[in-house]
């Protein structure tokens, strides 16, 4: 594992402390439901954690990455060859009812090797109801030494009898400071960039990745450049805009982010300017800020929210975004 993992779990400290102490007593809860925004080390903290419950020469438990790294166990774990570690992912859109038979049929056989068996479940709310109401007959009986890990943002994403039967362990956002650390161990960053991205972030170290790559960088110019005139955009200059937005479905909700966020500031700006996001644009957003009543943006906040909430709805995207950019912000101070 390599630092930045490290760090990030050893922040996390809080929220494995509960595992770590379950451990040491021999009291470790057969399922576990991991949850917290993506990019926060809910797997990576999976994957270390299983390490350590199986490691043969485990010199401290005080700490989740103290695992020897040189035992049998933890050779095979590092290389992806360990037998007691099945990892279970989406396969395509979904968790499949084949995934979870095929599971099943694999913990009918006693574990391997391992003191404990672990099965990791990545993106569980993927689940459909059927794959979801198999496991949940798996997690009613079972199999001996095995444990379960289910890894989700929130505990509302997987049915409630799932989640009844695991211990929750929640995974906070990481602090901007840990955040802006991270991304100026790139050296071509400026500071005052860093600092930019760790509060865009939202305690994300997939999103602080993906804010400094060139292809959000520029659409993040784009979308803002858009913003600041929006005002004085033609009727046929804002459906181009609703038709470049909903372009890349998997690009939508964090263009929906990026724009919650710049109206956002522009209603904090004039009561609290430091607390502001996207402090490169501070003086666009001043000036919207002056132009436009609270409840303006109040509203138009709220309508950015609705389309997020119709997306998840499986709304028509371009349809969404063109009846927000229809009816963005009018009403001026």
């Amino acid at each position: 594992m390599n630092d930045i993992n490290n760090q990030t779990i050893q922040y996390q400290d809080k929220s494995i402390q509960y595992l770590l102490k379950a451990l040491q007593r021999d009291k470790l809860p057969h399922a576990l439901l991991f949850t917290g925004i993506e990019g926060v080390g809910k797997l990576i903290a999976a994957l270390q954690f299983s390490m350590v419950c199986n490691c043969e020469n485990l010199p401290d438990v005080s700490l989740i990455h103290s695992s020897c790294g040189e035992c049998r166990s933890c050779l095979k774990f590092l290389s992806g060859q360990h037998p007691d570690i099945i990892k279970i992912k989406p396969d395509g859109n979904a968790v499949k009812i084949s995934q979870i038979r095929m599971l099943r049929k694999q913990l009918t056989y006693k574990p391997v090797e391992a003191k404990n068996r672990f099965v990791i479940i990545m993106q569980a709310h993927l689940m459909t109801t059927e794959s979801a109401n198999a496991l949940l007959k798996i997690l009613e009986e079972p199999p001996p030494r095995t444990r379960f890990i289910l890894i989700v943002e929130n505990q509302k994403d997987v049915l409630q009898t799932i989640s009844s039967r695991c211990q929750q362990v929640r995974f906070r956002p990481l602090s901007d400071i840990f955040i802006e650390a991270y991304v100026m161990q790139n050296e071509d960053i400026k500071p005052e960039f860093a600092r930019m991205i760790a509060r865009l972030s939202f305690g994300s170290v997939i999103r602080a990745g993906l804010y400094q790559k060139i292809k959000w960088q520029t659409k993040r110019s784009y979308i803002f450049f858009r913003l600041k005139q929006f005002d004085r955009l033609s009727i046929g200059m804002r459906l181009s805009f609703a038709e470049q937005l909903a372009k890349n479905k998997d690009d939508i909700p964090l263009i929906l982010e990026m724009i919650m966020t710049w109206f956002r500031d522009v209603l904090i700006y004039r009561f609290c300017p430091q607390r502001i996001i996207n402090i490169d644009y501070q003086n666009s957003i001043y000036e919207n800020a002056k132009k436009y009543a609270c409840q303006s943006v109040i509203e138009q906040i709220e309508k950015v929210q609705t389309v997020q909430k119709d997306l998840l709805s499986n709304m028509n995207r371009r349809l969404a975004f063109e009846e927000l950019t229809m009816s963005m912000i009018q009403q001026k101070l």
